[in-house]
């Protein structure tokens, strides 16, 4: 037996003292654009290409925005499409802005009566940055014990290298509403009107929460979704500071700390657009919003989609997928006569069309299948710019490598220098 085999066998076969590869698995959040736009090629041990789409499982991800741009609604969607293929999927809301409710919750995923009792938890009262850690830390312990009984099938039917199905735990969601009003337990009090909790505090207690909850998310399949809003920057230099993050201006700020940033797998940026009107276009009430990467270990960042925000019923899935392939140029037409390229004997009004698309099964078809193929030619586009911007960073890195081994050289011969010039002369 040669050394590298035995060292592998004594690594790889003690997993309690060394710990293990995970398998990774990404599921759609029902949002098709956003789905894709997060997407990813890979190979398996074939090298057979596959498409990869939607979220991390077990993966942190930070929803972010202005106030008003539907920053919740969206994490709550996406919360209730994760656990929707799993029968022991659960949802479990901070909210700490004290601004939902379980109407609205209903409202917003479609859920009846009984599905949200049994899968949905609205905590409101007493909570606090503590119990954060403690309820994902419970929910660890909780399906590590029942593991066996709770592994299932992923829902794609994706396989491993030996051609068996994946099994996954269901996922388990935790919604934080917000990063800017969450608070440790012993600053919950009138001490914090005078002053006595610094942003610094703050930033020092999350930086512990994000630090504590990435292993145990990843090892019971807990998807915690943090919500945080950009605030306007006040500047105490004449020269302006470098933005916290690449697609943040220099004016804008996210509250909480950096590692609210650094420690999160995906980090979307919500960014409301044009105005919807009852009496125009699709005719509901709401806006367009711009729904980008900022970060993301799967895809290219700095790329958005157009995603329609209904008042009501939230954020429109086919209604987006409508304004893709509009931006693809393959919606044809106007007014009453709209049609989708390739269909071009189906018309229907843009007010129409979620009816339309109900009743036409051939339009229904096409359509899906056509935002289908336009979505997985621009995962190709973006593999491509992805690879360009993990090249940018290692080339940068070696060159701050470089730069700071200039400076500590530097240093060592100024000390020399200042040790010469203070040795005494010798007689």
């Amino acid at each position: 037996m040669s050394f590298l085999t035995e060292l592998n066998d004594t690594i790889r076969g003690d997993t309690e003292t060394y710990g293990t590869t995970a398998s990774r698995f990404m599921q759609p959040t029902g949002f098709t654009c956003f789905d894709y736009l997060n997407g990813e090629i890979a190979y398996n041990g074939k090298n057979e290409r596959l498409v990869h789409v939607g979220v991390d499982h077990g993966k942190i991800i930070t929803v972010i925005g202005k106030s008003g741009s539907g920053k919740s609604t969206f994490a709550m969607q996406m919360g209730a499409q994760l656990i929707k293929p799993f029968k022991e999927g659960a949802i479990f809301v901070f909210d700490f802005e004290q601004g939902s409710s379980k109407e609205r919750i209903k409202q917003i995923t479609g859920m009846d009566e009984d599905y949200y009792n049994e899968h949905v938890t609205l905590l409101q009262k007493g909570i606090s940055t503590e119990s954060v850690l403690k309820l994902i830390m419970q929910i660890k312990k909780l399906k590590l014990e029942h593991e066996k009984e709770l592994l299932v099938d992923n829902p794609n039917g994706e396989k491993d290298e030996n051609g068996e199905v994946i099994k996954v735990l269901p996922p388990t969601v935790v919604v934080i509403d917000s990063i800017a009003s969450m608070l440790p337990a012993n600053e919950l009090d009138e001490d914090i009107i005078k002053g006595q909790m610094t942003a610094t505090g703050i930033a020092k207690v999350n930086t512990q929460l994000f630090k504590r909850i990435g292993m145990p998310c990843a090892t019971a399949n807990i998807i915690p979704i943090f919500i945080n809003h950009i605030n306007a920057k006040i500047e105490t230099t004449i020269v302006p500071t470098q933005s916290q993050v690449n697609y943040l201006s220099q004016s804008e700020t996210l509250p909480g700390g950096n590692a609210c940033i650094y420690l999160t797998n995906t980090l979307i940026r919500i960014t409301t657009k044009s105005k919807l009107e009852p009496d125009k276009g699709y005719q509901i009430k709401g806006f367009e919003t711009a729904v980008s990467l900022v970060k993301s270990r799967s895809s290219a960042a700095g790329r958005s989609v157009t995603m329609v925000y209904n008042q009501f019923e939230g954020f429109d899935n086919d209604l987006s997928l409508l304004e893709y392939i509009k931006a693809c140029g393959k919606l044809k037409g106007a007014g009453v006569s709209y049609k989708l390229e390739g269909l071009e004997d189906h018309t229907f009004r843009l007010s129409a069309f979620k009816d339309k698309l109900k009743e036409d099964t051939v339009l229904r078809n096409h359509f899906y299948k056509l935002g289908k193929e336009l979505l997985e030619a621009s995962i190709y586009e973006s593999a491509k710019l992805k690879k360009m911007q993990d090249e940018e960073a290692e080339s940068q890195k070696i060159d701050e490598n470089i730069e700071a081994e200039k400076m500590a050289q530097t240093d060592i011969e100024v000390s020399e220098a200042l040790e010469t010039l203070s040795e005494p002369e010798q007689e």
